[in-house]
């Protein structure tokens, strides 16, 4: 039973092969020569242009996707950038700081040796009321 099933569809294959004419032909011709005559008009010529328009509109759009990535790319480079520096800016605030908070560490440590050394040292003569002036040459006077 198998046999008289395959000799038709041998038979068969033949005539619905494409021929070497159609295959050299573009998809718009193959796709009109398989359906025959029934759309080969304006309905066919309408699906294909609007087949044509979005694919343009397609690769108009990943071309735009393209720039658009392009330009991301840049921008996040300059912000790794900008991050950069400010980090850097960071980093020199917090060490300006740090020297600052030794310099008035290291003063106010001298300023309280200096005055601890004061304190220790003989006081010297009393000095008047009056304050420094009235006690020096003046003060003989009065």
């Amino acid at each position: 039973m198998a046999g008289p099933r395959l000799g038709h569809l041998t038979q068969q294959a033949p005539d619905q092969r494409p021929s070497r004419a159609t295959l050299q032909q573009g998809p718009e011709s193959q796709v009109a020569g398989t359906l025959g005559d029934i759309q080969t008009g304006p309905a066919l010529d309408q699906a294909l242009r609007e087949r044509d328009e979005a694919i343009a509109k397609k690769q108009a759009v990943e071309a735009e996707l393209d720039t658009c990535k392009a330009k991301l790319r840049e921008v996040e480079t300059q912000l790794l950038e900008v991050l950069e520096e400010k980090l850097r800016l960071r980093q020199e605030v917090e060490a300006w700081e740090e020297d600052m908070r030794q310099l008035v560490r290291q003063q106010v440590q001298s300023q309280l040796q200096r005055e601890s050394r004061d304190t220790h040292k003989d006081p010297g003569p009393a000095r008047s009321p009056q304050g420094p002036f009235l006690s020096g040459w003046w003060g003989h006077w009065w």
